[in-house]
């Protein structure tokens, strides 16, 4: 039964999740490094939220409230959710473009069934495994399309070479090879989550928080970076003639309100429903944002991106549609 703890999970994945990659894209169009910008803010953004709920003050010292979750919990949680957090966007360095990014990512539901498979002792029934072989097409088949606009169209075909010749393709190589690491955290991550929310019922804000706590290490590494691409930003068009605000700064702002949506929703889906079905929404909202993407952008589509509209929207709805025959099935008897 459908109820609004489910229902209010799905709409702030679609709602924030989208609208934070359309904001993304329009900071990447000013600076193609932002990447780790917009990930730290993002991180800082959330943590800020949660802080009152979390950290207290007494005695003139600053302590995190008592957690519900174990330390080690905490930990395993906080180092894949960072590397992964960090990984997706430093991916956008090594020629990925924000189409092929969202759709390569959205093949994190193969990615978890391999992984529950073998780490979890999960198994799954014909149907989300058929879901499981149309989405892994589809994303083939866009990704091929996507190499078919970037390659120099000779006897070769796609095959071809590259317009900016062997480095280019090295590095866009090395930029899939991220992406396909992001993948397995992700569904590893997943399957960590169902684990430690049924041990521990009612913490996924929790987890949310020091996630973003542990997140903070890494930002000092890349500070000059960071600076870098806040000054780019900061240097950037107004938004408009009657209000003088650098354009950049602005779409930094709306990225991470809708991000800071876009996570909790995900957070509290992983909450409610199974790793499978948590993979499958954001498979079919990744590729939703890939749609609005190329219309709104303008960026390139072909009858290959077509055909894998189909196979990925198709094969996330097989197990909706095997549930919901189940279920008919059982009322009937």
């Amino acid at each position: 039964m459908l109820t609004w703890s489910v229902i209010r999970p799905f709409l702030m994945v679609f709602g924030g999740c989208m609208s934070s990659i359309v904001s993304m894209e329009y900071i990447l169009q000013i600076d193609p490094s932002a990447g780790n910008l917009v990930t730290c803010t993002e991180f800082v953004f959330v943590m800020l939220q949660s802080l009152p709920q979390y950290v207290t003050v007494k005695s003139g010292g600053i302590r995190f409230a008592p957690r519900l979750a174990s330390d080690q919990a905490h930990l395993m949680h906080g180092a894949v959710w960072v590397s992964m957090s960090v990984l997706v966007n430093v991916a956008y360095g090594y020629n990925i473009t924000v189409p092929i990014h969202t759709l390569f990512r959205s093949c994190n539901v193969v990615s978890s069934v391999i992984v529950g498979w073998l780490f979890f002792g999960v198994t799954y029934g014909v149907s989300q495994l058929f879901s499981v072989v149309l989405v892994t097409c589809g994303i083939f088949l866009a990704t091929i399309g996507d190499a078919s606009v970037l390659c120099v169209h000779c006897d070769g075909g796609i095959l071809g070479a590259l317009t900016n010749a062997k480095e280019d393709m090295r590095v866009w190589a090395v930029g899939i090879a991220i992406l396909l690491l992001v993948l397995f955290l992700q569904a590893f991550l997943g399957h960590l989550q169902r684990i430690f929310y049924d041990r521990y019922p009612g913490t996924s804000d929790e987890f949310m928080f020091f996630s973003h706590v542990y997140a903070l290490i890494p930002t000092f590494l890349m500070a000059q970076g960071l600076v870098k691409s806040l000054s780019n930003l900061a240097a950037s068009q107004p938004i408009s003639p009657l209000v003088p605000v650098p354009s950049g700064l602005v779409y930094l702002l709306a990225n991470n309100i809708t991000q800071s949506v876009c996570i909790r929703g995900v957070f509290a889906l992983s909450a409610v429903v199974s790793p499978l079905s948590v993979n499958l929404t954001l498979s079919v909202r990744k590729f939703s944002s890939v749609v609005f993407s190329v219309i709104w952008f303008n960026n390139p589509w072909t009858g290959l991106h077509s055909l894998a509209t189909l196979c990925i929207f198709g094969g996330s709805s097989v197990p909706i549609l095997a549930m919901w025959l189940s279920s008919k099935k059982e009322k009937e008897q």
